[in-house]
């Protein structure tokens, strides 16, 4: 079996939109080469099983603005470029790609500690991206090292994990200490997930999602060189996405072997993906494509909701946005004109108040109650 091709990228919002920012473009040279190549054939593996339909209706109707924070920032210090964040209600990380390191801030928001820098070394970072808080501790997974680094809630560098199977687009920690990757480079080429044991050993790898399109797109060169996966983990369970697709799956992380079930999401106001009408030559080409459509951003999610952000210029993660939420009680919503959304925690979505502003300013929003 072949596998697909992908390029590594942090998750970034396009130049000149209302959501600028703190999320920059993505390397779209890097994306420019990959689309120019020969798609490669993946077998999806799964079949679709139903149609969720979510509600729609606009962000403000759902939340409500709770509080405006803004997390220390220094000279020393700066908040250049959230390329991931974590946050448990409390304590925040922020992955700074341009800075190449991470940053730990209380409750309080103020900063705890800076952790790496730009390197290969140990504590270094080649991808400051994919933070995640667990019991205290720190993880950051660097796909391009190869590694996991674990550091205490002090900024103090525990442990490094290696692993090594290529390209990673996104990571957790799960509450038994086990790594869940999505990527490409597993011991199934075509396998879009791994979990792997708190030491880097392999435990189980599956989940195919390379070749499902929308239902609407047609079947041409460069979706298959142009796909990757993301996943947010609630209750046991990953939500994976995959960039060019309306569909979602369902992946119980509790189980001997990945088992997903995939639905296909009826998004209000969804565009979907048409072929190019005439060769990707230059970025320019490539970003104007890719502003031509919707396509799915990186999830998050927390004990009580699930937020997919499918953004109008996938390529660079740019706007409009539809923000596609999951409560608690099952009910699926598709909500317009929602803020850059980077975490969220119980009923709460940690945000993004002032994408063009400095020094970075963030919002809690909170689920208003059912009516």
């Amino acid at each position: 079996m072949t596998s697909c091709m992908a390029t590594d990228h942090e998750l970034r919002l396009s130049q000149g939109t209302r959501a600028l920012s703190r999320f920059g473009p993505r390397p779209a040279a890097a994306l420019l080469t990959v689309a120019l190549l020969a798609s490669a054939a993946c077998d999806d593996g799964t079949s679709k099983d139903s149609t969720i339909v979510p509600n729609g209706m606009p962000f403000a109707e759902m939340f409500h603005l709770v509080q405006v924070i803004t997390p220390e920032q220094t000279p020393e210090a700066p908040i250049a470029l959230i390329s991931g964040a974590s946050w448990d209600g409390g304590r925040l990380a922020i992955a700074d790609g341009s800075e190449g390191n991470a940053k730990l801030f209380d409750g309080g928001r103020s900063l705890i500690a800076t952790v790496g820098r730009q390197g290969e070394g140990p504590g270094e970072f080649r991808s400051a991206r994919l933070p995640q808080l667990r019991d205290g501790q720190l993880y950051m997974a660097d796909g391009r090292l190869g590694r996991v680094s674990v550091w205490t809630g002090g900024g103090d560098l525990e442990r490094e994990i290696d692993f090594r199977f290529g390209f990673v687009s996104d990571f957790a920690v799960l509450p038994d200490g086990r790594l869940v990757f999505a990527g490409l480079g597993f011991a199934d080429s075509a396998a879009a997930m791994g979990v792997y044991a708190d030491d880097g050993a392999p435990l189980m790898h599956g989940l195919y999602t390379t070749n499902v399109l929308p239902s609407d797109a047609d079947p041409s060169v460069p979706w298959g060189n142009l796909r990757q996966t993301s996943f947010a983990v609630s209750n046991d369970t990953a939500w994976a996405v995959s960039t060019i697709s309306d569909s979602i799956w369902v992946v119980p992380l509790n189980r001997d072997a990945l088992e997903p079930e995939s639905y296909r999401l009826a998004i209000p106001g969804y565009v979907a993906p048409a072929a190019p009408e005439s060769p990707l030559r230059s970025i320019e080409d490539l970003m104007e494509w890719g502003n031509s459509f919707h396509g799915a951003a990186r999830p998050v999610a927390s004990s009580e909701l699930l937020a997919i952000p499918f953004v109008q210029g996938v390529l660079n993660n740019g706007d409009p946005t539809i923000l596609v939420m999951r409560d608690k009680n099952g009910d699926w919503y598709a909500l317009s004109d929602p803020p850059p959304v980077i975490a969220a925690h119980a009923n709460q979505l940690l945000v993004i108040h002032n994408p063009l502003g400095d020094p970075v300013e963030l919002a809690v929003y909170e689920k208003r109650p059912a009516a």
